[in-house]
């Protein structure tokens, strides 16, 4: 015990403390599901991915114990149910039933509607971005959201072209205000 000093036994105490702590935080927080389907078929689905799974855990993170539940969709669809925005709430809760989770975030992102612009001096894009979106208490047995986003953006320029990465990224920014508007106001953070 020669090597350790009071002041790093007090640390260490401290160090312990807060893990604690925080793990029965984390306990105690509610459980989500994040149910996620890109079917956009993009070029740049991962970059398309990153922008809307990062700005939900960013949102929900540090209130709620996020959960990506990909298998749901294997599930749904092994019981013919290819499309998500489809299903309907009882299919979804049935499929996560055994899990254990308060909450269900289901998002499908649809392909995205494309419309070229010229006129004599520019070159546009604009891109329509849709997504609904379905936020389910499962303990509740209810929907606390069940709508859609639907979002455009347009760019253009002068010379060359206009990619249609940064139009479609900057159209789903768009999307994620939204559903951040609707976490904040329908997602009850305790239990």
């Amino acid at each position: 015990m020669k090597n350790f000093s009071p002041v790093k036994i007090l640390f260490l105490t401290l160090a312990l403390m807060l893990t604690a702590l925080s793990a029965a935080m984390a306990a105690e927080m509610p459980r989500v599901a994040i149910i996620y389907a890109n079917n956009a078929n993009t070029t740049y689905d991962d970059a398309i991915n990153d922008c809307i799974l990062q700005n939900l855990n960013k949102e929900l993170s540090g209130k709620f114990n996020v959960s990506r539940s990909d298998s749901v969709i294997q599930k749904l669809a092994d019981k013919g149910m290819t499309d998500l925005s489809m299903a309907e709430r009882r299919d979804i809760m049935d499929v996560v039933a055994d899990e254990g989770f308060d909450y269900i975030l289901c998002l499908t992102l649809e392909p995205f509607q494309r419309k070229e612009k010229f006129s004599v001096f520019t070159q546009g894009i604009e891109i329509i971005a849709s997504v609904p979106v379905k936020i389910i208490d499962v303990k509740g047995d209810r929907y606390i959201y069940n709508g859609k986003f639907v979002e455009k953006h347009y760019d253009s320029t002068w010379i060359g072209t206009v990619g249609n990465k940064s139009v479609a990224l900057a159209a789903l920014e768009k999307v994620n205000k939204g559903i951040n508007k609707v976490l904040k106001e329908k997602m009850p953070v305790a239990r």
